[in-house]
């Protein structure tokens, strides 16, 4: 008895040795909460009114997003940071602007990696709004987190930050993007890009505390990432979103369900990083009081690990 409850014993730390240690509430080392917090109070702001894309209130988000991107050291893509797309919709021609920063290699290399996160939500009048803090300014302000941080950074690979327009209305901006991408002969080729980072509400936390990581498991070495991204401060991390949420039965298909699905089209390896929809999902309650921005800081710092992993781990993507 003594043996097999020994072999027990055994058997059950050399499991938890062998899984990535999980946090719930992770040390921070360098993102800053409190300009998390001023980012997402900007554009949550009655000013921009929900952010619709083609309304005064996304101008203002854009305004807003180049002055960061100027701040933080980004240099213009193509020497500008706006860049316009054109995309059809309720049958009329409409134009989006995504925004896009880049922090260059420290020596010249022909390997990109991005970060995205779309600006754009529902709209509204000042009087009656959708904030989207969650939806996605959490994605928003976790995208200026890296790239402030790796703009102080050494890189072997080009980083582009790009804040894409018109997600809402149907992922026009990564649609846009990746046209850009393939069309313009001085734009990183689809196949130069390593990977692409998606960041698309990760402010409200479900009781697991956890992250939840779509499209690592098409990655050969997932579990080495997934050591990756847990190393510093142990985000609890998940790579499958459950199937329901706040009691109901929806289902989400979330290979399509956000930017990153025009990326996949077009064969650029892809992570999403979510959380769960929850009841404020596309309400005018996605506040920013309902965030947790300690978990957002952490879902940045540990997003920022795979600006810096190994190329080896991310070439076995299948």
């Amino acid at each position: 008895m003594l043996r097999l409850l020994c072999l027990i014993i055994f058997v059950s730390l050399s499991g938890c040795a062998s899984n990535p240690s999980c946090n719930k509430t992770p040390e921070l080392s360098w993102a800053n909460t409190a300009t998390i917090t001023a980012d997402i109070k900007t554009l949550t702001s009655s000013d921009m009114a929900g952010r619709k894309t083609g309304s005064p209130g996304a101008a203002l988000a854009r305004d807003f997003l180049q002055q960061r991107f100027q701040q933080i050291g980004l240099e213009p893509f193509q020497g500008q940071y706006q860049h316009p797309f054109t995309y059809h919709s309720s049958f009329s021609n409409k134009v989006g602007i995504n925004i896009i920063g880049v922090v260059p290699a420290s020596s010249p290399s022909d390997n990109w990696r991005m970060v995205i996160a779309h600006y754009d939500h529902l709209g509204g009048s000042n009087k009656r709004y959708y904030p989207g803090a969650d939806d996605n300014a959490s994605g928003i302000a976790g995208l200026l987190q890296l790239a402030q941080h790796a703009a102080k950074q050494t890189s072997k690979v080009n980083l582009l930050f790009i804040a894409t327009d018109a997600e809402e209305p149907g992922l026009y901006g990564a649609y846009g993007l990746t046209e850009q991408l393939a069309l313009t002969a001085t734009t990183p080729q689809a196949e130069q890009i390593q990977l692409a980072v998606n960041l698309d509400m990760i402010g409200r936390p479900n009781r697991t505390k956890a992250i939840y990581i779509e499209g690592l498991r098409r990655f050969s070495s997932a579990v080495e990432i997934r050591k990756t991204l847990t190393q510093d401060n142990q985000l609890c991390i998940r790579t499958q979103q459950p199937k329901s949420f706040d009691g109901s039965a929806i289902t989400v298909d979330y290979l399509r369900a956000s930017d990153h699905y025009p990326l996949h089209k077009a064969g650029i390896p892809w992570l999403y990083f979510g959380v769960p929809t929850h009841r404020d999902y596309h309400q005018p309650t996605d506040t920013l009081e309902k965030l947790n921005i300690n978990f957002i800081a952490a879902v940045s710092e540990s997003a920022y690990q795979l600006l810096k992993i190994d190329t080896l781990l991310l070439q076995n993507s299948h």
